[in-house]
């Protein structure tokens, strides 16, 4: 089993760095044509990881990963455009692609989750 299935609480901290990823990137995409606009990503994904990389035992683990918060970066790649603004639509479409991909897939994840324990706790009746 994964550290993540049945631990909703780890399945809601993704959730909740995957909403603030689509607030972020919907942010950078409104201010694509504001001159000097530096654009903002957010990290979650490494720090997670190097959470379950860490080697401790699934309770640390399950305790590091509670205490894991999303954080808000600046995007420092190379200004694309004329004025100073370094906002790539077409980077900032696809990560809005798969920010929604991954979205739907946790909530998915979860409600699998729910429906195994309910059918666990009815003694195997739907």
């Amino acid at each position: 089993m994964s550290i993540v299935n049945g631990n909703y609480d780890l399945m809601q901290k993704n959730l909740d760095a995957l909403w603030l990823r689509q607030k972020v990137i919907s942010g950078n995409i409104a201010n694509i044509s504001t001159p000097g606009y530096q654009a903002s990503e957010v990290e979650f994904e490494n720090l997670f990881l190097d959470i379950l990389q860490s080697g401790e035992d699934r309770e640390t683990i399950n305790t590091m990963a509670s205490e894991l918060e999303a954080m808000i970066a600046a995007d420092d790649t190379t200004p694309v455009n004329q004025n100073g603004n370094n906002v790539d639509i077409d980077k900032q479409n696809v990560e809005m692609v798969r920010t929604q991909i991954q979205y739907q897939f946790v909530t998915r994840l979860m409600t699998d989750e729910m429906s195994r324990e309910k059918y666990a706790i009815n003694g195997g009746r739907g």
